[in-house]
């Protein structure tokens, strides 16, 4: 019968549907495939886990109709097991609908901390630094209200030391620090991706003897960073200011 043709079809798809994103993350990891086919892969296999869900969901009603309960259960459970990257799928474009399409985000949109030995480390394929001001510094404002500067009553110096042991303690490689610019370069390495993305942070002296905290977070690779970014710096300011 169809419906037993449609049950077995549901049946072997699960396997390689539920693989298709660690396999995109692993292939990607070992440069197996650039970062472009990894999301392809886990765009489709996305769309096909949609459909055979709905499917699955369809044919276990008929079959609980037709009274067919060997077919209502085996579609049961794939539908059950395709819940998951079915759900993922769904989280993942609801938040990035939900957020802007920046792909760096700063304290200062006016004047910018700057990167200096990070540049040699990020590659000729990363994101370009420049900051088109008029078009992301809305962007930013509009979905990141909280990413502001910091502004501490500690001098310079021990700001310049906090930060760098704030950045260490958020697990960030410290690549570059000098206290006399009062810059600091990081990199942090997220843990699934393993995706590099580059942090500057510059502490400035305010008029009043106090210190001025501006950090900017950048993705090497990708459009849109899904807000981790903005997240990141927020970390930051949560630990420096609070601890």
């Amino acid at each position: 019968m169809v419906i037993n043709t449609i049950s077995k079809f549901c049946k072997l798809a699960v396997i390689p549907l539920l693989l298709g994103f660690p396999i995109a993350v692993v292939a990607y990891r070992l440069n197996l495939w650039s970062m472009g086919v990894s999301f392809q892969l886990i765009k489709y296999t996305g769309y096909v886990s949609i459909a055979v869900f709905l499917i699955a969901i369809l044919v276990a009603l008929f079959a609980l109709f037709k009274k067919q309960n060997n077919v209502a259960k085996t579609c049961a459970v794939v539908a059950v097991l395709l819940a998951i990257p079915v759900v993922g799928l769904s989280m993942q474009a609801a938040k990035g609908k939900s957020l802007p399409f920046l792909h760096q985000v700063s304290t200062d949109t006016v004047n910018l901390p700057a990167f200096d030995a990070i540049i040699a480390l990020r590659g000729e394929k990363s994101n370009p630094l420049d900051y088109d001001r008029e078009k992301l510094e809305p962007l930013q404002q509009a979905a990141y209200p909280a990413v502001k500067p910091i502004v501490s009553a500690l001098n310079v110096k021990q700001a310049f030391t906090k930060a760098v042991n704030t950045a260490m303690s958020l697990g960030w490689e410290v690549v570059a620090k000098n206290q006399a610019t009062g810059t600091i370069e990081a990199v942090e390495t997220t843990s699934l991706w393993a995706f590099k993305d580059d942090i500057a942070i510059r502490i400035q002296m305010t008029d009043n003897g106090s210190s001025k905290i501006d950090l900017r977070s950048i993705s090497r690779v990708g459009g849109t960073d899904l807000g981790a970014n903005a997240e990141r710096i927020k970390k930051f300011i949560t630990l420096f200011t609070h601890h």
